[in-house]
Order: C-alpha cells, then sequence, then structure tokens
C-alpha cells in the first residue's frame, strides 16, 4: 500500500461560517474521509462499511491557515505508530492551489469487537499495511 493516502476536497458552501472560512469542526469530517479511505485501502478489496471494526479514540488538529469556499484541498493521511489494538494516523491537509499548510493533525484508532464490547488486537493484514508506511 502507498503511502501517505490522498483525497481531494473541493470545499462546498455548507462547510463555510459566518466568518468566511471553513469551520473548524468541518476539518474532522476532512481527516475522517482520508482516513476511511486509507482504511478501506488497507483492509483491501472486497471491504465494506459495514465491516468496519475501529473505533475513534482521539482526534486533534492544528489550524495553520483558513480555506475558503471553492478551494480544493488535498487532505494527506499516513500511519504514525501500530500498537497491538490501536494504531495513530498523521494528517496535512494542504491547498492544492498553492502548496499551503491548512491544518496538521493526528487521530488515535482502537480495533473494536462490537459484538463482545471489547478491544481487539491489529489484524495482521491491517498491521502490515500501516507498518509499510511508518516513518
Amino acid at each position: 500500500m502507498d503511502w501517505p493516502v490522498e483525497v481531494e476536497i473541493k470545499v462546498p458552501w455548507r462547510d463555510v461560517d459566518a466568518a468566511g472560512h471553513v469551520n473548524n469542526a468541518v476539518y474532522f469530517s476532512y481527516m475522517e474521509t482520508a482516513r476511511a479511505e486509507a482504511f478501506l485501502r488497507a483492509r483491501g478489496a472486497g471491504r465494506r462499511w459495514q465491516d468496519v471494526d475501529m473505533i475513534l479514540a482521539r482526534a486533534e488538529a492544528d489550524f495553520r491557515s483558513a480555506a475558503t469556499f471553492g478551494d480544493t484541498l488535498l487532505v494527506r493521511t499516513w500511519p504514525t505508530r501500530v500498537g497491538g489494538s490501536s494504531f495513530a494516523l498523521g494528517y496535512r491537509i494542504l491547498d492544492k492551489a498553492t502548496g499551503r499548510v491548512v491544518l496538521e493533525g493526528a487521530s488515535v484508532q482502537v480495533m473494536y469487537d462490537y459484538a463482545q464490547q471489547r478491544k481487539k488486537p491489529v489484524p495482521e493484514p491491517l498491521r502490515a499495511a500501516l507498518e509499510a508506511g511508518l516513518p
């Protein structure tokens, strides 16, 4: 699997607040979009969202500059740590036209058995895909 995973998002009107820029809470949705794409790629073809077996345990963001309606953003994510039952991802959101950094962030995901309501180990194929992207 190739890291970083990158998704392109054109900022829609609904994401802009009264100040004229993307609302800070929306960036977490952009990070989620990249995380979902990375997870599906790492888990392989044929995976469905109904099969998602992880939960988000932590998310953080450092806002570097504002994005506005119509901007095209590149949302990049890559693994930064793989543990026994969790893994961490880093994020960088860039303005496609200028390369300007809009946000830097991080998240921690925990593999989770919903039937038993407890964490579970990172599956080996996913671990291998994540470890391939570690610095």
